[in-house]
Formats: structure tokens, sequence, C-alpha cells
């Protein structure tokens, strides 16, 4: 028997990075406003390799700035672990991230407000140790806050033992039949809508070069949150919902046999979306019920859909046709 350790549920997990980045935006604050009095104007804010400050931010600007940057991470870091339905390595990322931003921006102000003008602030490579220390430390803690979850026994692998077999459909001489029917992934559409508002968040904060590509991400990812599986003549096809590419079609000179069964997308392939793995690939974007196509090089398709058992029963009817019409049986 095996045992895994499930994803933590819930709020939880995204309130533990959310709760991470609030208080590194509370330490910020506190620290800035202790220090204000002893800030040159403009404010050192960027550094060379060798450590000296090549550039420079406004006074009055740079705490929203700094704030700015922090919230745009806890709202990414936030959609993308409920997106994930709360895998324990984001958190730890999220909370390690939040650590990380909360280092550094609190070592700017001190930075600066130890030094005559802003020209003379120094960065050096124990404030960016100091920093990755900070990090690891945050992210440890946001796993442990986390929590492990319950344990779960595993279903078995499809490759330790065969799902039950699937009826083919009766389909008379000359008779055509085609299934269709949409999939869609809830998480993939808000962890996009996450990174598309915190690019929209960063445009005005830091530019267009900043936020643009959290932007353009998102956008891809809403666009690609749902897919449309197709059974008939030609075989098993999937493309992304109302678009005719890019599409992925198993012929049905390919499939051995069709199946159904229950897929978890991050233990069966790695993750969610399409993915490969060695002897099975596929799109995956939810849990639950999916039809699994053998293929005739003995690896499998699969994805992840509702009504898979018709799916598959007529699957197997149109390949079994295809097989006789070309003599194989």
């Amino acid at each position: 028997m095996t045992v895994t350790p499930r994803p933590v549920s819930g709020v939880r997990a995204p309130l533990v990075v959310t709760a991470a980045h609030l208080l590194a935006c509370a330490a910020f604050l506190t620290v800035f406003l202790e220090r204000s009095g002893d800030l040159p104007d403009p404010v050192a804010t960027h550094f060379s390799g060798s450590g000296g400050a090549d550039g420079f931010t406004a006074l009055g600007s740079f705490p929203y700035q700094a704030l700015g940057l922090l919230l745009v991470t806890a709202l990414l870091f936030g959609g993308l672990v409920h997106a994930a339905r709360g895998a324990r390595g984001l958190v730890a990322l999220g909370c390690g991230v939040a650590g990380f931003l909360c280092a550094v921006t609190v070592s700017v102000v001190l930075g600066n407000a130890r030094a005559e003008t802003a020209d003379q602030v120094h960065f050096t490579l124990g404030t960016f140790g100091a920093a990755a220390a900070v990090a690891a430390v945050a992210a440890g803690l946001g796993a442990l806050a986390a929590g492990r979850g319950a344990p779960a026994t595993a279903p078995a692998r499809a490759a330790a033992g065969p799902a039950a077999a699937v009826p083919r459909l009766g389909l008379r001489e000359g008779e055509s039949a085609i299934w269709t029917r949409s999939a869609g992934s809830r998480p993939l559409l808000i962890g996009g809508g996450a990174l598309a508002a915190a690019g929209a968040v960063l445009v005005p904060l830091a530019g267009w070069a900043a936020g643009a590509g959290l932007m353009a991400g998102g956008a891809v990812l809403c666009a690609c949150f749902g897919v449309r599986v197709t059974v008939d003549r030609h075989g098993l096809t999937v493309n992304v919902l109302g678009l005719p590419r890019p599409r992925v079609r198993i012929p049905l000179d390919r499939i051995a046999e069709a199946v159904h069964r229950d897929v978890d997308p991050l233990r069966d392939l790695g993750g969610w979306g399409y993915r490969a793995v060695p002897g099975r690939s596929g799109f995956a974007l939810r849990s639950g019920d999916a039809v699994v196509a053998r293929l005739t090089t003995g690896s499998e398709f699969v994805v992840t859909v509702d009504d898979a058992a018709t799916a598959a029963a007529l699957l197997n009817a149109l390949a079994e046709r295809a097989r006789t019409a070309n003599g194989g049986g």
C-alpha cells in the first residue's frame, strides 16, 4: 500500500501565503517610518554587480512601490496556491519570496539611512546572503503553517492494475456517431486571472516592462483553461476550447483499447495542463474521471472529462470497426 500526502485543502494555504506577504509589508513599513527622517531624496533602489547604487527612486514614491511589489506577489502567489489546491511546495516558495523581498526592502531602507547621499549606498553579498537566509526560514515556517494534510491511500496506477472493462457501443453497419464534451479548470482560470491582475497592478507602479509579461501569461492561462474533447471517425481529438488550433489528435489506428478511470494530475501526469511522463501523456485540467486511450505503442493518452465511460465505449467501437475495415480482425 502506497501512502501519499494530500495537498492542503480549503483556504488555509492561500491565507498562509497572503499572511506572509502582509507581515513583510508591516515589517517594511515599520522600518521605513522609523528611519524616514534619515533617508536621502532620491533613494538608491537599484545596485550594480559591484554593489554600487545605479538606480534611484523619489522618496515620496519609494514606499508605495515597495508595498506595491509585496502586494502584487501576495496576489500572484495567493492565486497560484489556490489554483494548485494548496500544494505545500508552492506555499513554501510563496512564503520564501515574501521573506526575501521583506529582507531586501528593509535593507534598502537601512542602507540609505546610514549614507549621507544615495550614491554612497552599497549592497554587499552579505546583504543578499542574509536575505536568502530569511527566505529559507520563511519558506520553512510557511510549509509548517500550511500543515501536512491527512495521509491518503493512493489508488492503484494503471500500470499496476487495469481499469474495469468498458463495453463497446453497438454501431450498425454504416452508422456514424460522434461524442463531444468540454472540460475546464476553475483553478487554472483563477491562476490566470491572478497573474493578469498582478501584472495590471504592477504596471502603474513599475512600468509596462514589469507588468506586461505577467498580464500576457495570465491571458494565455485564461485562454487555455478549457478544452474540447471529441470522439469520432477521426479518433480522439483534444483542442483548446473555442479554437481549431492547437489540437492533439490520436487516430483510430493508434488505439488498441480505451478505458476510463479516475486520474490525479499531479500523481499520474506530474501536473496540470498538457503533460508528458514516461509511458503516458495527455491533458489533465482537474482530478477525476478520464478517458484513457491505450495506444499500440504501449503508452497511454489521458484526458480528464465528464462522461468518460461513454467516450471510451464509442472509441472502442470505432477503433474495432477501423481495424476490421483494414483487415486487422
